[in-house]
């Protein structure tokens, strides 16, 4: 269970990052003073190294997967309290796409 936990918060962390704009812009602003920017179309791109790994899921979600991993393996229980939030938002985003696809 707690593996499925972390799995869920790391995708659920990787979206907020690279793709959601979040509450007052706040990941929105934080990609940009990363160094993310967008084309005429809307395309992000990144002008410096941490900015490109800003605009690709699954790129981050390899660093937030292993930010857990290490959170995990020295101090269980505060990993798992700060995942299961991003992990039970991941489950209420899942199951909504399920029933809007019906």
């Amino acid at each position: 269970m707690e593996l499925l936990i972390l799995i869920l918060a790391t995708w659920r962390l990787s979206s907020l990052l690279v793709s959601e704009a979040g509450p007052g812009d706040v990941f929105a602003r934080l990609r940009h003073w990363a160094g993310v920017r967008y084309d005429d179309v809307g395309q992000p791109y990144g002008i410096n190294l941490l900015a490109r790994g800003l605009v690709c899921v699954w790129c981050v979600s390899v660093w937030i997967g292993a930010g857990w991993a290490v959170l995990h393996y020295f101090q269980p229980q505060i990993a798992f309290w700060l995942a299961l939030p991003l992990a039970l938002s991941a489950g209420a985003i899942i199951v909504n796409r399920v029933i809007e696809a019906q």
